[in-house]
């Protein structure tokens, strides 16, 4: 049996889809993780969320510090909007993108391309400019 090789940008698209599971079901990562693993394993209704252990680090500090990360993120978006005016999808993006920065696996124009690329391809159209300027800010 041939073993998938995955891409960085798909263990980080995993990475962002589990932290936006926990933002939604406040349900700590290990079960995400696991209720992902059988339900992908038992059909093909829903699709396997690989992590390599960088992003399963950075998902772990989402679940541990996102107190501290939503603090930061209010302290540099644009006044008159908080972080939990955001989408979902918006606020998974910051949070990974600030627990990459703490991790400083990667350097931060990087981290900060990977999480422009991901708005721009699954949140709203212009949400890109304010996860780019945010973290920019940081």
């Amino acid at each position: 049996m041939e073993v998938k090789k995955y891409t960085r940008r798909e263990y980080r698209q995993s990475a962002v889809a589990v932290v936006y599971m926990f933002l939604m079901t406040h349900q700590d990562i290990d079960v995400i993780i696991e209720d992902n693993e059988f339900a992908s394993s038992v059909g093909d209704f829903i699709d396997y969320l690989p992590l390599d252990e960088e992003m399963l680090d950075a998902c772990y500090r989402v679940e541990e510090r996102h107190d501290i990360y939503i603090k930061v993120i209010d302290s540099k978006i644009r006044k008159g909007w908080r972080f939990e005016r955001l989408g979902r999808l918006e606020q998974s993006i910051l949070l990974l993108a600030l627990a990459e920065f703490e991790q400083g696996f990667q350097e931060k124009p990087i981290i900060v391309n990977e999480a422009v690329n991901l708005a721009k391809t699954f949140a709203d159209d212009n949400s890109y400019r304010l996860i780019n300027g945010v973290l920019d800010a940081l």
